[in-house]
C-alpha cells in the first residue's frame, strides 16, 4: 500500500505557499555561500529578493502557467528566479549551461518559455534560438552590468515589498511546478512535467527531508541546474532550514573540497566519477564530516565503494542509490541491512515490479533481470509530447524505467543495466555492466566502458573502451582474455579494445556513449 505524504496540497495552497512559510520561519539564518567568491545571504534576503522579482514578473504580464528557463553556474543569484516562480505559478524548466545552439533550441521549442534567465556568454544564443523559433522571450542576464539581473530584480525595490504580496492561487491539477530535462529512456531531448502534489509527496516527505534533524546544517550543492538533484536541494534546503553550500565555479575539484573542509557538511549527493576522484585526493580532503554520502548516477564499481567506504568515520556510511528524473529521484531506499551491492529496497511511496521487456510479463521469482515499473509520485507527462508520455507508462499506471534490476529473496533491488545499452549478439543479450565489472577488476584498468558496434553479420559486437591506471601496462589480449576466462563465449569481445586517456562523459556526469561511439568507429581496435 501506497503511503501519501503528510503534507496534501489544498488547490488553493501549493510549493510556493511551503516554501514563503519555510523562508520566514528560517529568516535570520543563512540561507547559501558562494564559496568562491565568500559570499553569503541569510534567508530572509533571498525571501525578500525573490519577491522582489515576482513582483516584477507580474508586471511585465506573466502569469499562473507561463514557463519560466533558468540556466546559469551555482551563484548566489541562480535560485531568485526558482524561488519567484514558485511564488507565481510559473512552471520552471534548468536548461544545461552547458548547452549548444540545437540543444537549447530543441527544448524550447517543447517549452515555449516566456522568460529565460542565463550567463552572459550564453546571451547571443539564447536571442538566437528565440528568433529562430519566433518566441517571445524575456532574456536576463545574470551579472552586475546595465539592464542584467540585478537591476530586472530591483525594478520593484520598496521597504514594504514583502508585507504587501500574496503568493498567487491557482490550480494545482493544471498548472505544472516542474519542466524538468531529461534524455529519458529514448535518448531524445524532453521534458518531464510535474505536478505540485507528486512533488511534495516525495520532495517534502519526512524519508526525504527530516526537517528537525539538519536545521542549522550545512548542504553540499554541486548539481547544476537542470538536475533533479539541484531541484531537491533547492526545495529541501530551504524547508529544513539548512545551508547551502555552492560554487560559482562550476566542476572545480579544488572548490568542492573546500566546502567539504571548511563547512563539515553531513550528507552529499555524488557522482561515482566524483567519488573516485576524490578518493585519489583522499589526504587533501577531510572525509569524516560525512554521516551518509549517497552515489548515484552511473555504474558503481564496489571496490571503489569500498575504499571510499573506508575513508569516512566510523558509523557513516557510503551507498548506492537508484532512481531517476520522472520518479522524482530515488525510487529504492537503503535501510540497515542492505547487502553490499544493493540499492536497497522499494521506498514506501511506491508499487515496484520487474516486467520481462520482450514478453510484457511480471517476473514473481528472484535473481532474474527484468525491467523495473513503479506507480507512485512521478511526473505527469513529457510536456507536448504524447507519443513518448504514452510509451511512459503501462496500461495499469506504471511508469516504465527502462532499466534493468533483479530482487534477491529478501525483496533487495540490485541494478543491472539501462535496456538501451544491452547488446544484442546474435541470440544473445549481453549486459555491459557485466563485462565492465569484470574489466575493471584488472589492477590496470582505471575506468571502462562497454559499447556494441552494428555488424551486418552478428547484430552487435562488444567493443571494451578502457582507460589505463597511471604506471600500469595493460594489453588489450590481457583484457580479452580475462573477459573470456570469467564469462561465457557469448560475451567475448569481438569487437576488440580501444585505449583511451579518459572517457567523453556529459554534464550530468554519466558516460557520453553516443560520443563514444563516434570514437570507437574512428579509432583503431585491438
Amino acid at each position: 500500500m501506497l503511503k501519501m505524504c503528510h503534507l496534501k496540497m489544498r488547490p488553493d495552497f501549493h510549493i510556493g505557499h511551503v516554501m514563503m512559510q519555510s523562508m520566514r520561519e528560517n529568516s535570520q539564518l543563512v540561507s547559501q555561500v558562494d564559496i568562491v567568491t565568500g559570499q553569503q545571504e541569510t534567508t530572509g534576503s533571498v525571501l525578500r529578493r525573490s519577491i522582489q522579482l515576482a513582483k516584477h514578473l507580474r508586471s511585465i504580464g506573466l502569469k499562473p502557467g507561463d514557463v519560466l528557463a533558468i540556466s546559469g553556474n551555482n551563484h548566489l543569484d541562480l535560485f531568485i528566479p526558482f524561488y519567484s516562480a514558485l511564488f507565481n505559478g510559473l512552471p520552471i524548466v534548468g536548461v544545461d549551461p552547458n548547452y549548444k545552439y540545437d540543444e537549447i533550441k530543441k527544448l524550447f521549442k517543447i517549452t515555449s518559455p516566456k522568460v529565460a534567465f542565463c550567463e552572459k556568454s550564453s546571451y547571443e544564443t539564447y536571442m538566437n534560438v528565440t528568433k529562430d523559433l519566433g518566441l517571445n522571450v524575456k532574456i536576463i542576464v545574470f551579472g552586475n552590468e546595465n539592464n542584467c539581473f540585478p537591476t530586472f530584480v530591483e525594478s520593484n525595490n520598496n521597504s514594504d515589498v514583502e508585507n504587501n504580496f500574496t503568493v498567487a492561487e491557482f490550480d494545482i491539477d493544471k498548472i505544472y511546478v516542474f519542466l524538468i530535462c531529461t534524455s529519458g529512456t529514448t535518448g531524445k531531448i524532453k521534458a518531464a512535467a510535474f505536478k505540485h502534489q507528486a512533488i511534495a509527496d516525495k520532495m517534502l516527505h519526512p524519508t526525504m527531508v527530516p526537517k528537525e534533524k539538519f536545521r542549522g546544517t550545512s548542504a553540499i550543492c554541486i548539481s547544476p541546474i537542470n538536475w533533479i538533484s539541484a531541484y531537491f536541494n533547492a526545495i529541501g534546503s530551504v524547508y529544513m532550514g539548512q545551508m547551502r553550500i555552492q560554487s560559482s565555479i562550476p566542476d572545480d575539484l579544488d572548490y568542492t573540497m573546500k566546502i567539504i573542509n571548511q563547512y563539515k557538511p553531513i550528507t552529499a549527493l555524488v557522482s561515482p566519477s566524483l567519488m573516485a576522484t576524490l578518493l585519489k585526493r583522499k589526504d587533501d580532503v577531510d572525509l569524516k564530516c560525512f554521516d551518509v554520502i549517497v552515489v548515484t548516477g552511473s555504474k558503481v564499481y564496489l571496490d571503489v565503494l569500498d575504499e571510499f567506504q573506508k575513508c569516512l568515520k566510523k558509523g557513516a556510511i557510503a551507498f548506492e542509490s537508484y532512481g531517476q528524473t520522472e520518479l522524482i529521484g530515488p525510487t529504492l531506499q537503503f535501510v540497515p541491512g542492505t547487502p553490499r551491492g544493493s540499492s536497497g529496497e522499494p521506498h514506501l511511496l511506491y508499487s515496484i515490479k520487474l516486467v520481462d521487456p520482450e514478453t510484457g510479463k511480471e517476473i514473481t521469482e528472484p535473481n532474474v533481470p527484468g525491467e523495473m515499473w513503479a506507480k507512485g509520485p512521478c511526473f505527469t507527462e513529457y510536456y507536448n509530447d504524447p507519443e513518448e508520455t504514452a510509451n511512459a507508462f503501462s496500461e495499469d499506471g506504471y511508469c516504465k524505467t527502462g532499466d534493468l534490476l533483479y530482487r534477491d529473496e529478501n525483496n533487495f533491488y540490485y541494478f543491472v543495466d539501462r535496456i538501451k545499452t544491452l547488446i544484442k549478439y546474435r541470440n544473445f543479450h549481453v549486459t555491459p555492466a557485466e563485462l565492465e565489472e569484470v574489466i575493471h577488476s584488472h589492477k590496470g584498468v582505471s575506468d571502462v566502458c562497454v559499447i556494441g558496434i552494428d555488424d551486418p553479420e552478428d547484430g552487435q559486437r562488444p567493443v571494451a573502451c578502457v582507460v589505463k591506471r597511471n604506471g600500469h601496462i595493460v594489453t588489450a589480449e590481457e583484457i580479452k582474455n580475462l573477459v573470456l576466462d570469467k564469462l561465457s563465449k557469448s560475451k567475448e569481445l569481438r569487437g576488440g579494445v580501444v585505449f583511451l586517456k579518459e572517457l567523453p562523459v556529459t554534464s550530468t556526469g554519466k558516460i557520453a556513449r553516443r560520443k563514444l561511439l563516434d570514437i570507437v568507429l574512428n579509432s583503431p581496435r585491438e
